[in-house]
């Protein structure tokens, strides 16, 4: 197994013992004091090796106009024998796919660009010798890592994915996996992005799939594309740290995925902004969500104008979801603060994971875009329950939009919510395009229902145990009859949100 960092491991332990103060738990055996000072720099990163190598001496024009794919590509493979900074200054540089190796620094000084070319030809497919789902979506980058150590990705400039001006790159036109990624590492370890700007990926921004000791810091996404464009997505990632960073993009903006047995486990995100999820969420685990999810910290987020939820927990490939904390949340116009599924998109009941302690606190918001409620439900399959387990909401402080005198709550049953997308003559229910999501809920025949009314103007609670309501307020804008919160097949619940 590879080596965990010291911070990582520190402070997800440290968050452990702050959102459960009686837990016996044990610091893990590699974290020392040092690694639990406030200030600790992160994972380690080494000084910069003395060498640079300058694509302009390998060809490069660095003028926007002339691909300088080969130079760049020249200069990488010249430092790789020793190690050393790739350094683009001065310039635009435009470019195909180039392949970062270990030990090298890409640096994009300030004033600089990296801007992929609008030719797909010049984006061969990556195929990295790994079985994992998201592996079908992700097969064409502009900057890519296989099998590296030691990477950097540095700078205050810029790289430009450069797919505003391809009709086929914006939105989901074409299926991702025919679009490149503006940054995509996979099977590496000690890997940092820290103070460039990304904008305007084809899809998927930033991604790295099964990267062990992955610090992405100080960095600006802005790739608001429409359908399928997420900003940064962490695809089962070990031992990561995401801070200080600023995403605006057409999709969910922070992603956790899972497509293999590897799971992601042992991340914090913190200190950071999502500015626009466009269509989708601000702060989501899953859908792809085949292995577990533990020890997970998102703290100090602000999270605006995401049209489903701003937090978005899901398990409907069989992960195990255990110990995820949310606190110092703040989310304004957003469909809705919570979205919390335990279920089986393929409506196969061994396919069914689990949903545990979970805990949301220090929560603020106001300015909901639409009257839904937030849906936080386990799932019911051929008879059998699938129960979410010891949930915490803790120092709450949120105002739901109202629905009017007469909202007519949609009567959520067994044929309609959420195991099914609605009913449909002929055929069982099923998820819209089998993808779960709170804009979908009452959707038929893959069309969004941003319409529908919850039957709680705060909180819908079903197939749950074990929820606990501390120093909580839920209030409604405006008039609406229904109240705080509906359950259904619950048990344990303890406290309340009535305002």
């Amino acid at each position: 197994m590879a080596p965990r960092s010291p911070l990582v491991l520190a402070a997800v332990w440290l968050a452990s013992l702050a959102a459960c103060p009686d837990s016996q738990a044990v610091a893990p055996a590699d974290v020392d004091a040092a690694t639990t000072a406030p200030d600790a720099p992160g994972l380690p990163v080494d000084a910069a090796p003395a060498r640079v190598c300058d694509p302009r001496a390998y060809g490069a024009a660095g003028d926007g106009a002339h691909k300088d794919t080969a130079a760049i590509q020249a200069a990488i493979d010249a430092c790789a024998s020793t190690g050393g900074t790739v350094r683009l200054a001065g310039g635009v540089f435009l470019s195909g796919t180039i392949r970062l190796a270990s030990g090298i620094t890409l640096e994009i000084a300030a004033g600089a660009t990296l801007r992929g070319s609008q030719a797909i030809a010049d984006y061969p497919d990556l195929v990295p010798p790994i079985a994992n789902t998201q592996l079908a979506n992700c097969k064409k980058a502009l900057i890519y890592a296989e099998g590296a150590t030691g990477v950097r990705i540095v700078g205050a400039g810029t790289i430009d994915g450069n797919a505003r001006g391809v009709p086929d790159w914006n939105g989901n036109r074409v299926r991702e996996a025919l679009r490149p990624m503006a940054i995509f590492t996979t099977l590496s370890r000690d890997v940092l992005v820290e103070g460039v700007t990304v904008k305007d990926a084809a899809t998927w921004a930033v991604v790295h799939l099964e990267v062990r000791g992955l610090v992405i810091r100080g960095i600006t996404v802005d790739t608001n594309l429409g359908p399928t464009h997420d900003g940064i997505d962490v695809v089962d990632g070990h031992d990561v740290l995401i801070e200080d960073v600023d995403v605006t993009s057409g999709d969910d903006s922070i992603c956790l995925k899972s497509g293999s047995a590897t799971g992601t486990e042992d991340v914090i995100v913190r200190r950071s902004r999502t500015r626009q999820s466009g269509v989708a969420n601000g702060v989501k685990f899953g859908t792809a969500s085949v292995g577990s999810f533990r020890r997970i910290l998102i703290e100090d987020v602000t999270i605006e104008r995401a049209q489903a939820a701003a937090m978005a927990v899901e398990s409907v490939d069989g992960a195990a979801i255990a110990d995820v904390t949310f606190r110092r949340i703040t989310v304004r116009d957003v469909g809705t603060p919570f979205f919390v599924l335990l279920g089986s998109r393929d409506r196969d009941p061994a396919q069914v994971g689990s949903l545990a302690r979970v805990t949301f606190e220090d929560i603020r918001g106001s300015a909901m875009r639409y009257a839904w409620g937030s849906i936080v439900t386990g799932t019911l399959l051929d008879g059998a329950t699938f129960t979410i387990r010891d949930l915490a909401f803790r120092r709450i402080d949120l105002t739901f939009k109202g629905a009017g005198a007469n909202p007519n709550p949609t009567p959520f049953t067994d044929d309609n919510f959420p195991e099914y997308q609605g009913p449909v003559p002929g055929r069982p229910g099923v998820y819209y395009n089998r993808y779960p999501d709170a804009k979908f809920i009452t959707g038929v025949d893959g069309r969004e229902n941003t319409a529908y009314h919850g039957p709680g103007y705060g909180l819908l609670l079903r197939h749950a145990t074990g929820v606990t309501f501390e120093d909580c307020r839920m209030a409604v804008d405006g008039a609406d009859p229904r109240p705080w919160h509906d359950t259904k097949d619950t048990a344990a619940v303890t406290g309340s949100c009535q305002p």
